[in-house]
């Protein structure tokens, strides 16, 4: 129980100091904190909080400690273009620009840190181990996509490099065990690819070694709606599956097997790279198999706390690490709740059903317990939870079991006889498709993960941890009365309904509703009348057919009935694959321009296959949906970049009326102002992200918006520029943004046309 209430305070303490931006307190409330624990302890006052104040103390010493030996040196070189020499400590990764090294690096003669280094293509071709000299531009690995995050910090990285010279590439420098085992992995990757098919060796690849390179965006989006995204991040799952394969040929009581079930758990650790979910399972198993040996009882969260704490000692920063406080506190919830739900569950079947029910028990236990902690987590990080996560569980934690242990036997069979591991591969990859096939077609369903900010769902989610809370009052109160598990299930249930009807009536209840989602640097909108649905472009940075296709299912329906394109740029048509694998669109409407597009090209050949009529506009075209109508304009140059041929879209119900003008140059959208007679405004969507060169004077002045809705993200060309946001202001519209306040509704007033 001590470690506990230290575990406690070391976690609180490490939260603060690293989440608060302002650090002068931390070392003199470390050493208070400290002080106080010792005296409480001297007084032999307030167990309890003696332990949390020690653990606080412990805490922050320590962030003050590391900070002095591994941040201050990274912190030390940011702002500053310097001669460096690093090695290489992973296999490259691809980015989209070229590539991403992880070094250890550092001024010749300085004190090295670990750094993230960004280069040309051709440093893919690099090796652990490898060694570099450049001259680099050195700044703070603080930021993703603008804004600021932990992400890297959390790994140990606090600074990121770019050349600003030649790179020199020298041979590794004498023999690391690490940089061997990293090695290892790579070899094996490499025996994977040869042994299967593109699609089944992505998928080996991250289960087998945490490498989720070779898995394509969508498919990563399928498992994460579904809540299988867990299966592809090297973690405790893996770590166990790997154990109890084990135990089967060295029984864990002798100490010799013990040694070598230990030395083969820590090397599949260190070749998958050390993540959270990994060292945890690896010091729990540790603990579970060495406990028996020296005469202690094992206790599974003493031993949980006991692998935080040695994660936290490595890296302090670990604790805003996103994998690991989902790591930990799943563990905690299956500890604390899975192991009673599941003895609850077993012994209310008859006993000749027990032995066949107890493995599908034992699955939705742990995938129901796991949820308990995380699902807080899950919506502050992600904005939505996965209703279907339990089923997708129990439907394919076999699948992902026989794959995780076939595949490693078919790579031992492969090196030794090739043909014999190809045979294997073969039947591996069964488990593999079918677990693909499920994700996808899961990822398919109406309300398989809810967006917390739509409707009720947020409400329903603390309704059910109310619900919760008091039934384990109840067991607590009253241990020996029985509680009815249909109660709280079925109130859980029926609020669901409730708040889906409610949802779902909201979406429906107005004639015309326009929605800007928040994609990042693109642009996608869900405009709806009554039941009737349509969107316009799906485009961004911020996964934007993931984004589309999520909202519109929490909107009770994956169905909509008209997708219009404006052009075919990625930050307007970059997510349309991967809506139209989720949701079921009646027509698609764009221009007929930009022939030689890849994307124009995809789009239309996946449209075929799946029977979406394509029409192509060019000519003003006017349409209905629900009660509302819809105005195409035709692109008004026949010549040009894609963005001086997009298609502009007028929506209007009720006398409000909202209009888009896509990418479209100033000089266009003064083409599209003299050949239309284009109406007073009550919405005007920002042309190309708020570009100075577009939403010029002269639209502004033939429309009149009362408001102007900018669809915006993080990018670097100054978007929306001042220019722009002056030109809306003398015109004297509201401005509204999605970086600013993410997804917005704006609404048509009820009534008739005035």
């Amino acid at each position: 129980m001590t470690l506990r209430w230290v575990t406690a305070g070391v976690v609180g303490a490490a939260l603060l100091g690293v989440y608060l931006s302002w650090t002068a307190w931390v070392l003199p409330v470390g050493l208070a904190a400290l002080a106080a624990g010792v005296l409480l302890r001297v007084l032999k006052k307030f167990a309890p909080a003696r332990w949390v104040l020690l653990g606080a103390g412990i805490a922050l010493l320590w962030l003050t400690v590391y900070g002095a030996m591994v941040r201050a040196p990274a912190q030390a070189l940011e702002s500053r273009t310097v001669p460096i020499q690093g090695e290489v400590l992973q296999w490259p990764e691809e980015t989209l620009y070229g590539a991403r090294l992880y070094l250890k690096a550092g001024e010749p003669g300085g004190k090295p840190v670990k750094a993230l280094f960004y280069g040309e293509r051709d440093l893919l071709s690099l090796r652990p181990g490898d060694r570099i000299e450049t001259v680099a531009e050195c700044s703070p690995a603080n930021r993703i996509q603008g804004e600021e995050t932990f992400y890297y910090a959390g790994q140990g990285y606090f600074l990121q490099m770019k050349p600003r010279d030649e790179i020199t590439v020298l041979p590794p420098e004498g023999f690391s065990l690490r940089t061997s085992l990293t090695l290892l992995a790579g070899t094996i990757m490499d025996q994977i690819d040869r042994l299967y098919p593109q699609q089944e060796a992505g998928f080996l690849r991250a289960l087998l070694m945490g490498d989720k390179s070779g898995l394509e965006d969508i498919d990563q989006n399928h498992f994460n709606r579904v809540g299988l995204g867990h299966v592809v991040v090297i973690s405790g799952f893996h770590v166990s599956v790997l154990m109890g394969f084990l135990a089967l040929f060295l029984n864990p009581k002798k100490k010799r097997n013990v040694a070598v079930i230990l030395l083969l758990l820590v090397a599949f650790c260190c070749m998958t790279g050390s993540d959270p979910g990994t060292v945890r399972a690896t010091v729990l198993c540790a603990l579970a198999m060495l406990a028996p040996l020296v005469g202690r009882s094992y206790d599974s969260i003493t031993g949980l706390c006991a692998a935080l704490l040695l994660l936290l000692a490595w890296n302090p920063w670990a604790v805003a690490n996103a994998g690991l406080q989902f790591s930990f506190l799943s563990t905690l919830g299956i500890l604390v709740f899975g192991l009673k739900w599941y003895g609850t569950w077993r012994a209310r079947v008859p006993e000749r059903g027990r032995k066949w029910a107890a493995p599908w028990l034992a699955c939705a236990a742990v995938s129901l317990s796991a949820m308990v902690f995380t699902v807080p987590l899950s919506g502050l990080y992600f904005g939505q939870f996965s209703l279907v996560s339990p089923l997708a569980n129990l439907c394919t934690e076999w699948a992902v079991v026989l794959a995780f242990l076939g595949g490693a036997v078919s790579l031992v069979a492969g090196a030794l006889f090739p043909p014999l591991g190809q045979a294997l591969a073969a039947v591996v990859a069964l488990p593999v498709d079918y677990f693909y096939w499920f994700s996808r077609t899961a990822s398919g369903w109406s309300l398989a993960a809810l967006r917390l900010d739509i409707g009720l769902y947020a409400g329903w989610v603390v309704f059910v941890y109310g619900v919760l809370i008091l039934c384990l009052w109840r067991i607590n109160r009253y241990p020996d009365r029985h509680l009815p598990v249909a109660l709280p299930v079925g109130a859980c249930a029926v609020t669901l309904a409730a708040a889906v009807l409610f949802t779902v009536y909201q979406a429906q209840r107005h004639d015309l509703t326009f929605r800007l989602l928040d994609v990042g640097q693109g642009q996608c909108v869900v405009v709806t009348s009554g039941s009737a649905r349509a969107m316009i472009d799906c485009g961004g940075t911020k996964d934007p057919g993931d984004t589309a296709a999520t909202y519109v299912q929490s909107l009770g329906r994956s169905r909509l009935d008209l997708l219009i394109l404006t052009h075919y740029h990625n930050d307007h048509a970059g997510g349309v694959l991967e809506l139209l694998e989720r949701v079921k669109v009646g027509a698609i409407v764009a221009p007929d321009v930009d022939p030689d597009s890849d994307l124009r090209q995809a789009i239309a050949a996946r449209a075929a296959q799946l029977d979406i009529p394509m029409h192509y506009i060019t000519e003003n075209t006017d349409l209905t949906l629900g009660k509302a109508e819809i105005t195409l304009y035709a692109p008004v140059t026949g010549g040009g970049d894609s963005n001086e041929q997009c298609l502009s879209v007028l929506c209007q119900a009720n006398g409000w009326e909202a209009l888009l003008t896509g990418d479209m140059p100033l000089e266009t959208e003064e083409l599209l102002v003299a050949r239309e007679d284009l109406p007073q405004v009550d919405l005007l969507v920002a042309g190309h992200h708020g570009s100075k060169y577009a939403t010029s004077e002269t639209l502004l002045a033939a429309v009149d918006p009362d408001a102007v809705a900018i669809s915006v993200g993080y990018n670097n060309y100054g978007h929306p520029t001042p220019e722009t946001l002056g030109r809306i202001q003398a015109q004297g519209a509201a401005v509204y943004r999605t970086d600013y306040e993410g997804h917005i509704i704006f609404t048509a007033p009820e009534g008739e046309e005035s």
